[in-house]
């Protein structure tokens, strides 16, 4: 049986809205203001990175005897590979997807053990998704599933997911299984605090609330900049979620981290102190140092210098939960 738009919206996690046209499923983990705000602001780059479905996946119960469906790929970072993972009863059993001029769809049909079993399939970070043709068999059973959590990732590519190889071990993807949380992941590539993404509420109340940005800020932004966007953000989601518990995770090391770039005027390590000063004030925030969560070494990091490898980011994921659940 193909899946209907009502079907798949019971068992995506990860998107504030799915939608059909033309027989074709589209997943969307930005609001359509936030979408307008980018559009906006930078329409050639972070609007069209917003389409990625960095923290999308299904997950669901079923009986079925197979999972089918196509699947095309879309812009949604620099990066030209784009990889689902699918875990059955709890165990990665497929990894799949397209790279390279070949990263632009295809198709797939899985066969799946017999009886019940949980089904959980980790969408792309690195492109925007959009499936067809979802297929279980005729009348298998099918039942979403959702964590005991709420929870949204605001940040910066390391948050999007570069580099991971696998989506389901990007470091948001590992911190919101850790924590058992279904989580919308805001992350894109080269972004700094945008207050902008907090003009409203969201149709989602979560439980924990984690921002990654600075490292971005610190290269990007003269000091004055910086500090008025990070105590804009900070206030206003302080202010729109006072009963969540927001962790502010300031940058990780980089390999060019000890620059004096121009603007900010100081290496990256002094970043942490100044959000710190930031937050100090606001009871619902917690600031979290992630500098030697990671190590400070090349191959911890797939491009060697700033985005962490699968590897990487497993220990990245393990350093911020133990700080948080510090705190729960």
């Amino acid at each position: 049986m193909k899946l209907t738009l009502d079907q798949l919206q019971k068992i995506t996690r990860g998107a504030v809205s799915v939608a059909e046209q033309d027989g074709k499923f589209h997943f969307y983990r930005f609001t359509e203001a936030q979408k307008k705000a980018y559009e906006t602001t930078s329409p050639n780059d972070f609007y069209r990175k917003s389409f990625a479905s960095a923290g999308v996946r299904f997950n669901f119960r079923t009986d079925s005897t197979k999972l089918a469906f196509n699947y095309e790929f879309g812009y949604g970072s620099s990066r030209e590979y784009a990889y689902f993972d699918l875990y059955i009863n709890g165990a990665l059993e497929k990894h799949f997807g397209s790279d390279g001029n070949a990263c632009r769809g295809g198709s797939i049909n899985i066969a799946l053990p017999a009886g019940e079993k949980t089904l959980e399939l980790y969408f792309p970070w690195s492109r925007s998704t959009v499936l067809s043709n979802v297929e279980l068999d005729d009348g298998a059973t099918i039942e979403g599933i959702s964590r005991k959590y709420k929870m949204i990732s605001f940040g910066d590519s390391i948050t999007h997911g570069y580099d991971a190889q696998y989506p389901s071990l990007s470091y948001a993807s590992q911190l919101a299984q850790n924590l058992d949380a279904d989580q919308i992941n805001k992350g894109i590539g080269g972004d700094i605090f945008f207050p902008a993404l907090l003009d409203e509420k969201e149709d989602f109340d979560p439980d924990f609330i984690t921002v990654a940005y600075g490292t971005n800020d610190w290269s990007k932004c003269p000091r004055e900049t910086f500090e008025k966007n990070c105590t804009e953000f900070y206030n206003r989601l302080s202010s729109l979620y006072p009963n969540a518990k927001i962790f502010a995770i300031t940058p990780i090391w980089r390999g060019d981290g000890f620059r004096k770039v121009c603007g900010f005027g100081s290496p990256v390590t002094n970043v942490h102190p100044m959000i710190a000063e930031i937050c100090k004030d606001l009871p619902n925030v917690v600031v979290i140092n992630p500098y030697n969560f990671v190590p400070h070494r090349p191959e911890f990091f797939a491009d060697l210098r700033l985005h962490p490898n699968d590897f990487g980011f497993g220990l990245y994921a393990k350093g911020v939960y133990n700080e948080i659940i510090k705190h729960l």
